[in-house]
């Protein structure tokens, strides 16, 4: 056979993590899932998991009263969520959360901003391609919660989600979808 070009992954131990590094993350009886890199700075390391890890409502009323920050889906992610993270990486995290519209899809699209509150996130350089914003839940396409609220003008129920094809929209605060938590591994 010819030489052919490969990309081959390799796992490693290293001090430095570059954007499109990923890491096993065992979490409870959860299971094990892959969290990827998106953003590194002086604080630490962003990083998303590349599938939802579970599936919630974000409220367990239909309201998106107090946006994300007084939601029910944040005070599973801080109590429970947390506590499943292994030591060596519950002791390092900071900002445990899932993605906002501005991380995934940035704030060009008209739709977005005229229905969602807004956020001042850049849009991640990996989360351009479509395919890293489309994640699975039990090996099955989910659509997943994001970290903004509808304006109230448009609907004091829903907050933003992702669609099966890596698009936005929105759902009712009170359906169940997937949960894909980010958060900044500090240095």
């Amino acid at each position: 056979m010819e030489n052919i070009k490969v990309l081959r992954r390799q796992e490693m131990e290293t001090k430095e993590i570059v954007v499109g590094d990923q890491i096993l993350v065992s979490l409870a009886e959860l299971g094990d899932f892959t969290a990827t890199a998106h953003k590194i700075t002086d604080k630490g390391v962003l990083f998303i998991f590349d599938d939802y890890v579970t599936s919630r409502p974000m409220n367990n009323k239909n309201t998106n009263k107090g946006g994300y920050e007084k939601s029910d889906l944040k005070k599973w992610i801080d109590c429970v969520l947390l506590e499943a993270f292994p030591e060596e990486l519950k002791n390092r995290i900071a900002d445990l959360s899932i993605p906002t519209v501005g991380e995934l899809f940035g704030h060009d699209d008209e739709w977005n901003n005229e229905h969602f509150e807004p956020d001042t996130d850049e849009q991640l350089l990996l989360m351009k391609e479509r395919r890293n914003r489309v994640a699975y839940l039990n090996n099955e396409w989910e659509w997943g919660w994001l970290r903004n609220a509808t304006k109230e003008e448009f609907s004091a129920a829903f907050f933003a989600r992702v669609a099966y094809g890596g698009g936005t929209y929105c759902s009712n605060a009170s359906a169940t979808r997937g949960v894909r938590p980010e958060f900044w591994l500090v240095r």
